[in-house]
């Protein structure tokens, strides 16, 4: 009896070994789809036409993205005009210890009279270690016709960053593992109506066909609107569930994949041990990365994977405010081109999942 029951129990973990192992077909070369180039064009910086100045009144916040040495950092700012006539920003300058850096345009974003607006700024990180940082913006303000040029302006308050050095992490990739990628696949639905009616209201500021833009926006308006709420029971619930009532990470990921699929693109999702992301395929070469800056006025360092069928762009808005920035778990591994991260992450295990339309 001891001896069946033993060789019961090895065929018994034997078996979980097998179905462990059993993957999923994945894509193929001719199931994906690449977003076309979009470039925005910003507008022209108004002519300096008056001494007179509007009162210049506005509230400001902001947060920074990852920084790590030898890398591009991010700051995003919300900028609401209170004043009485309108505010032009035309560029961006901060003190860190005792470098300046300052970038300005001949070009910029109009923010009228109680509104406001989003920018995206870039600049050169130093080496690693904490720094106290100032932030400044060039602005103009206007009434009618009429504009007034402030220059640099640096707001009073003073801040602490830190900027990174690099760290070694690696992990083991699992590809189309069949528990996740039936589960996400089964969850993740395009043709539902409330997924494709508001990714099709995003996409249609940005013209007809399938391009940059519109995943951007589809991604942004992720940022902004989906609430994040921590699910302690790890209960996965449906993209279109998100819209409505938020979700966690798997949620989150979901929505991406399933808002990008349907407007025609190609998405991937990945499962760290105590994470999910997704990606977006942009296709063998990473000259979109252009259309991108483009979208956010700004030179942005990128991350993505690359595989066979080409570069897949992170999309992780639980962790980066642009597309393509890091995701939760992400590690710089060394210094690379500027324009894009030489990375890894954090953790034992990821699985990436084909998310089939």
């Amino acid at each position: 009896m001891k001896g069946i029951a033993l060789l019961t129990l090895l065929l018994l973990l034997s078996g979980c070994i097998f179905f462990e192992s059993v993957t999923r077909k994945g894509f193929e070369e001719d199931d994906l789809t690449y977003p076309l180039p979009y470039y925005l064009v910003m507008e022209k910086k108004p002519e300096s036409n008056s001494i007179l100045s509007p009162p210049l009144i506005y509230n400001l916040s902001w947060q920074f993205g990852k920084l790590y040495s030898g890398y591009k950092g991010t700051v995003r700012m919300e900028i609401e005009n209170k004043g009485k006539g309108d505010i032009f920003v035309y560029g961006f300058s901060i003190k860190i210890g005792d470098e300046e850096q300052k970038t300005k345009f001949n070009y910029g974003k109009k923010i009228e009279r109680g509104e406001k607006e989003n920018f995206v700024f870039s600049f050169d990180c130093s080496l690693p270690g904490e720094y106290e940082y100032r932030i400044g913006l060039y602005l103009m303000t206007g009434l009618g016709n009429k504009w007034y040029d402030h220059g640099l302006r640096y707001i009073d308050k003073i801040g602490e960053i830190e900027v990174k050095d690099y760290i070694k992490a690696n992990y083991k990739l699992h590809k189309n593992y069949y528990i996740y990628f039936d589960k996400i696949n089964e969850m993740v639905n395009p043709d539902e109506k409330i997924i494709r009616e508001k990714a099709s209201e995003i996409a249609s500021n940005y013209g007809k066909n399938y391009n940059i833009a519109q995943v951007c926006a589809i991604y942004e308006w992720i940022y902004e609107n989906v609430e994040y709420k921590n699910d302690t029971d790890d209960k996965w619930t449906s993209p279109s569930y998100a819209i409505l009532c938020g979700g966690d990470c798997e949620e989150f990921a979901m929505l991406f994949s399933a808002m990008v699929n349907a407007i025609g693109g190609t998405t991937r999702i990945y499962i760290t041990d105590n994470h999910a992301f997704s990606s977006v395929y942009i296709g063998k070469n990473l000259d979109l990365l252009d259309s991108i800056n483009s979208y956010y006025g700004s030179n942005l360092t990128y991350a993505f994977l690359e595989d066979e069928f080409g570069y897949w762009l992170v999309a992780d808005p639980l962790s980066s405010f642009y597309l393509g920035g890091l995701p939760v778990g992400g590690v710089v591994e060394e210094k690379n081109n500027i324009r894009y991260y030489r990375w890894s992450i954090v953790t034992n295990e990821l699985y990436s999942i084909d998310v089939l339309r």
